[in-house]
């Protein structure tokens, strides 16, 4: 995908991968000095991000691998197979957090809620607010979706820090019972964000057909092309992130075959310019009217 090999996507994601690392450990000591859940479930979507961010670069780099005789189409599929492993590694990190915040409310314990935990919880939303800021700015000048994704993560987590953070001084309040039903809450938040990413991604890995309004529209840009008569057909499907483009164009049944075959590397061509588009296929037919 060529969003991914943007240089403010491999800046913004490296940076990204760093300051998770870095946020998860530091909210791992946290919970096991203080034994605050809400610490763990904030290290859990660290981790999540960590693992999303490596993912993406692993992804990026294979998908950007020309096609070779064991895969003809390329290596476009890395990208979605990638964001799959990482929603199961969410779901499980969520699972574990439930267990463990559900466990600490049936049997009472609380956490030593000091300085430390919050200042972890600030750290986390500062970090998560630059990484968005920097992303919006980036996407002013230029739309990306893997940049627009990595801005609305930071955006998200930006918003749990902050709940995190609300839910440590109300436990410091004598509601010791917030850290963990709190954490419960943002387990449940990185559960479903895994089951969000695995639906969008499940249909890129299994070639799911394009959106209708973006068929209708490669339709018509191909249909634009001198010399076509009318496009009887148009299939796009999803192969990873860039779709593959099967059309049948119709031309004059008494035009010459050199004449047809230079109308078909057009529309070709003119497909291929959109970013979304890796492949396309044109056959042609004469028109029947």
């Amino acid at each position: 995908m060529s969003s991914g090999r943007d240089p403010n996507v491999a800046r913004l994601t490296y940076a990204s991968i760093a300051g998770s690392l870095a946020m998860s450990i530091a909210l791992l000591l946290v919970h096991f000095a203080f034994g605050s859940q809400l610490a763990l479930a904030q290290a859990a979507d660290s981790i999540s991000d960590m693992l999303a961010g490596a993912a993406l670069v692993w992804a990026v780099r294979q998908a950007a691998q020309p096609a070779d005789d064991d895969h003809p189409l390329g290596h476009a599929r890395a990208e979605p197979l990638a964001a799959l492993v990482v929603a199961v590694l969410a779901g499980v990190l969520s699972v574990e957090v439930l267990r463990t915040a559900v466990v600490a409310l049936a049997t009472g314990a609380q956490a030593e809620l000091d300085w430390p935990v919050a200042v972890a919880f600030l750290a986390k939303i500062v970090f998560k607010g630059t990484i968005a800021a920097l992303a919006s700015r980036a996407l002013a000048r230029r739309a990306n979706p893997a940049l627009d994704a990595l801005r609305v993560d930071a955006r998200n987590d930006v918003l749990v820090g902050s709940v995190a953070l609300v839910g440590y001084a109300l436990a410091r309040w004598q509601m010791p019972a917030v850290d963990s039903v709190l954490a419960i809450v943002i387990a449940i938040y990185v559960g479903f964000a895994g089951v969000r990413l695995a639906r969008e991604n499940v249909g890129l890995v299994m070639g799911a057909a394009a959106p209708a309004d973006r068929k209708h529209e490669l339709a018509r840009i191909a249909a634009q092309v001198d010399g076509v008569r009318a496009v009887d057909e148009l299939v796009a499907t999803w192969s990873g992130a860039s779709l593959h483009v099967h059309v049948e164009i119709a031309v004059p049944p008494t035009m010459p075959i050199h004449a047809a075959h230079d109308i078909a590397h057009a529309v070709e061509a003119r497909l291929g310019r959109e970013d979304d588009v890796a492949r396309v296929v044109v056959h042609v037919n004469p028109a029947t009217a």
